[in-house]
């Protein structure tokens, strides 16, 4: 018997091709590239300038991570309430200009759901980490963004400004953290612990991140080129992506809903994949098995796609395994978007959720040639389908982390 639908209903996001859930859209219709050289990481500190920087406009903000959470959860309540028929909502101006939305009551934020019912799951790989430097640079820094070095006080923070007040959870698994933060929304409410949950993801740009990944030589100094046969290294984004996670009965028709998903670890390294692909290869596995799929029921494969060397070769092993010579139509993102680290796997999962709305497979933005052994069903172009039921979003992660996560819409 399967366990209790949990459903997605409502949507949140600012990220490096704008802000709000209708700018993503028309960046997956276009296959646009939010990539760009941004003044802030030139110099000799850093392998590239080139990253997916949000349009935040906030000169000297101290306290990005909770910006870019903030307007993202207040896009996602706003959504539900409006998908709900809320006749309660009032105008109100985000912290972010030229962005108009809604700002939801924080004592009953989701309808008739009790605040108590309403949990929070924070995805983050280094929260407030712009803090740090301030500090370490003797510039002026708030307590509030003090207080956000820490993910749990930031995760404490965003609960009580947004009427949760049930469980509270932060995770932190690298690039893997979105989907098992989405997994944990939803295991909190099939055990009846929360009727909805918010999931948020969020990590912003910021020296020590960029000057890590040119520390390992892991940037590609034109730009993050997914499955392309000169691809070589990745892209710094940032992003905050949120989600609004219900009881199934509790979201209006049609509803698109969490079907399956699995995580494992392959235990090969502490930066570099396993070369075969295995681990991830069982964590799809395990997410058809939950499901009750078979793979030639998956429509859609959203892959992790860094754009380094080892990772997109390592994924392609994976989806051979699994899906043989009839691998599904497979594209990834990270060429619009970067890599988001703790948003990635959310705010990738709503663009999964947009595809399935659109009946549209989203496009590899800034692949030219793809690489050998990648599979024959890479889609480079965006293009209409008949069909998408069933999608499957994957993760990898350092410390040899996978995450597979099955949608499913309603035909």
């Amino acid at each position: 018997m399967r366990e209790r639908d949990v459903a997605i209903a409502g949507c949140g996001v600012i990220s490096a091709v704008g802000c709000g859930v209708e700018s993503l859209r028309a960046a997956l219709k276009n296959n646009t590239s939010g990539l760009h050289a941004n003044e802030r990481f030139t110099g000799p500190r850093f392998q590239t300038n080139v990253v997916g920087a949000a349009p935040l406009e906030v000169p000297d903000d101290d306290n990005p991570a909770h910006r870019l959470a903030s307007i993202a959860l207040r896009e996602a309540i706003s959504d539900f309430r409006r998908s709900r028929g809320d006749e309660n909502l009032n105008p109100a101006r985000l912290d972010t200009p030229h962005v108009v939305s809604y700002q939801a009551n924080p004592d009953a934020p989701l309808a008739n759901i009790p605040a108590e019912r309403i949990g929070l799951v924070l995805s983050t790989t280094k929260a407030n980490i712009d803090a740090l430097e301030r500090l370490s640079a003797g510039r002026p820094c708030s307590d509030s963004a003090r207080r956000h070095l820490q993910p749990d006080l930031l995760a404490a923070d965003l609960a009580a400004e947004h009427g949760a007040r049930g469980p509270i959870q932060t995770i932190s698994v690298a690039c893997v953290s979105g989907l098992i933060a989405l997994m944990q929304g939803a295991r909190l409410i099939q055990r009846g612990a929360a009727d909805a949950v918010l999931v948020v993801g969020a990590d912003h740009l910021s020296a020590f991140v960029v000057a890590g990944f040119t520390a390992l030589k892991a940037l590609d100094p034109s730009g993050c080129r997914p499955f392309d046969r000169d691809r070589c290294g990745l892209s710094p984004g940032e992003a905050g992506a949120a989600v609004v996670l219900v009881r199934g009965d509790l979201a209006p028709p049609p509803a698109i809903t969490l079907r399956g998903w699995g995580s494992s670890n392959d235990a090969n390294h502490m930066t570099g994949p396993s070369r075969d692909g295995s681990g991830l290869a069982q964590a799809i596995r395990v997410a058809l098995t939950a499901a009750q799929l078979r793979t030639d029921q998956i429509d859609y494969v959203n892959a992790h796609g860094t754009g380094t060397p080892y990772n997109d070769a390592m994924e392609s092993a994976a989806l051979r395994t699994v899906f043989g010579a009839t691998c599904p139509p497979v594209s990834g993102l990270k060429g619009m978007l970067g890599h988001t680290l703790g948003a990635a796997g959310i705010v990738e999962t709503m663009a999964c959720v947009l595809a399935m709305q659109e009946r549209l497979l989203p496009g590899t933005p800034r692949l030219s040639h793809a690489a050998e052994a990648t599979p024959p069903s890479l889609v480079k172009t965006p293009r209409a389908v008949i069909q998408l039921n069933h999608v499957l979003k994957l993760n990898t992660g350092f410390g040899g982390m996978n995450g597979a996560l099955i949608l499913n819409c309603p035909s």
